[in-house]
């Protein structure tokens, strides 16, 4: 499965010789990812896996054992890999002293999941040297591996250019994006799962996964000791999606305190298990201000047609945006507008923390709801209602769209 990464993250233009930090949720594909890079440019002797013995030996007896790796004749600059060199307990000083030693020729990878980025945050001995990069669930272009229609920018939502928007919908074509998206969406965009596309397997995958998050990843990152407590908030929030989280709710449904919810809801956040995004309070005088909304990284996890397509689309949009911002085109986030009297647009995204587009996600509904009217007005932005069950895209007055979703999945990577 080729990752979109594979197009901007080894340009020296974006990351400036800096090492690239790629971290994500385990069984991603980051290994995959840098070992098909690695034997692309003939490489595939400089990676090394710190939970190999045999790796932590030879640093031992010889700090400056890559001096002999990179001295060997090479067809382009070498690409060192270096996966879960976190657990080294110098680390950092290990890599700074690599890095500063041997920047000039050879450009570094360094891999890991919850673990690295957050012992990455931990300390500051390598600022200035290193560009964090992430690898989320893959696209529908990825499992696709059809990249031709994959946007470069976010003009195609603000301002299509030349024939709109439709047109622009109306090239990507139903094979293989339709029956694909399908796929996707029954399987999620985690590439065993994915590619084995048997239920079965999926959900013997997903309790497993889940049990080595909490059990290994969570122990670690955090000093969470009631492990019963955190099982049964999972079982809670998959009902949630879609909607505000009330911490005040899980915290009588739990009988626990309020600050336990608030830790236990950022170490799944922490392990990849969850995201969050928060409501935009820009100029909305009647805005909630706090109650954050929660998504899966696995929409499978999440319980019917509407919830679970509104998770898949908010971790699309979220690929989507995290592409931007690594690729250097803008200070882009993604949030949700709701006010006091219940008006609600599932996304807003912003663009340096202005309004840029909004976003709604149903599972089957083709009308314009009565908020995607309202927000549109209010914040003078398009408007997309991205439907599930749909082929064919409409305009309608004022920058509003309806569009199928295996189209604009298609756009976003």
């Amino acid at each position: 499965m080729r990752r979109i990464h594979s197009f901007y993250l080894f340009d020296e233009e974006i990351n400036g010789g800096k090492m690239i930090f790629l971290s994500g949720p385990r069984q991603v594909g980051k290994t995959t990812f840098v070992k098909g890079r690695l034997k692309e440019v003939g490489c595939e002797d400089l990676y090394f896996n710190w939970d190999d013995p045999y790796v932590r030996r030879e640093y031992a007896r010889n700090p400056h054992f890559l001096k002999a790796y990179l001295a060997k004749p090479r067809k382009e600059k070498p690409l060192v890999a270096f996966e879960e060199i976190h657990k080294h307990r110098a680390w950092k000083n290990v890599l700074k002293g690599l890095y500063d030693l041997h920047s000039a020729e050879a450009q570094f990878i360094i891999t890991g999941s919850a673990r690295l980025d957050f012992f990455r945050q931990s300390g500051d001995s390598l600022v200035g040297r290193y560009f964090p990069y992430r690898m989320l669930p893959a696209g529908l272009a990825e499992v696709a591996d059809d990249f031709h229609f994959v946007q470069k920018d976010a003009k195609f939502l603000s301002a299509p250019g030349p024939g709109g928007y439709l047109p622009l919908l109306q090239r990507v074509p139903e094979k293989p994006f339709k029956e694909t998206f399908e796929r996707l969406m029954r399987f999620s965009g985690f590439p065993e799962p994915y590619l084995k596309a048997r239920e079965e397997f999926s959900r013997k995958w997903r309790k497993i996964y889940q049990s080595l998050l909490i059990g290994e990843d969570l122990r670690e990152l955090s000093r969470i000791g009631d492990i019963k407590g955190i099982e049964q908030l999972l079982l809670l929030l998959p009902e949630r999606v879609g909607s505000p989280l009330s911490v005040n709710s899980l915290r009588e449904d739990l009988q626990v305190a309020h600050k336990t919810v608030v830790n236990w809801l950022e170490a799944l956040k922490k392990i990849y298990l969850v995201f969050s995004i928060s409501p935009w309070e820009g100029t909305l005088s009647r805005a909630i201000r706090k109650e954050s909304k929660y998504y899966f990284f696995d929409w499978t996890m999440v319980k019917g047609e509407g919830p679970q397509f509104e998770n898949a689309l908010a971790l699309g949009l979220l690929r989507f945006l995290c592409r931007l911002n690594e690729q250097g085109a803008g200070d882009f986030d993604l949030h949700y507008v709701r006010t006091r009297e219940g008006h609600e647009v599932d996304f807003l995204i912003t663009y340096d923390r202005k309004p840029l587009v909004l976003i709604e996600a149903k599972a089957r509904e083709r009308s314009l709801t009565r908020s995607v009217s309202y927000f549109s007005r209010l914040l003078s932005v398009p408007c997309f209602q991205v439907v599930w069950k749909l082929d064919d895209a409409e305009e309608h007055p004022g920058e509003r769209f309806v569009v199928p979703a295996w189209r604009f999945f298609a756009l976003l990577g």
